[in-house]
């Protein structure tokens, strides 16, 4: 039975992680300049995934990036948790968002590919 109760409290935070950071991308305006997939005035999660990873380590350099960017984008004074959950939803979405283009990319290829034979 605890054992249950820890799986369902585990899975209620990392679900309520996920949620937070769709909530501050919004809050944030993120998508103003950046996408899931395609390069807009800034790269795209899928960019951003593809070049940090999605490890611990990953999701905090991203959040720094976030808090003190190196680039055009404004800095945003907020907490580093917030940032960090920004950093989570963001390579989480990201590397899902990589590998549907792929996918999509690899089943245009098949299908233009059958038309020849």
């Amino acid at each position: 039975m605890k054992k249950f109760f820890f799986t369902l409290l585990s899975l209620y935070t990392l679900s309520y992680a996920a949620d937070k950071g769709a909530y501050l991308v919004q809050k944030y305006n993120c998508l103003s300049c950046h996408d899931f997939s395609q390069k807009r005035t800034g790269p795209s999660f899928a960019e951003i995934a593809k070049k940090y990873g999605t490890s611990e380590r990953a999701v905090e350099r991203v959040a720094r990036i976030i808090i003190n960017p190196p680039s055009f984008m404004p800095p945003f004074k907020i907490p580093f948790s917030q940032a960090k959950k920004i950093a989570q939803y963001i390579l989480k979405e990201g590397a899902k968002a990589a590998k549907e283009k792929k996918k999509h990319t690899d089943d245009e290829y098949i299908d233009l590919w059958s038309e020849f034979h």
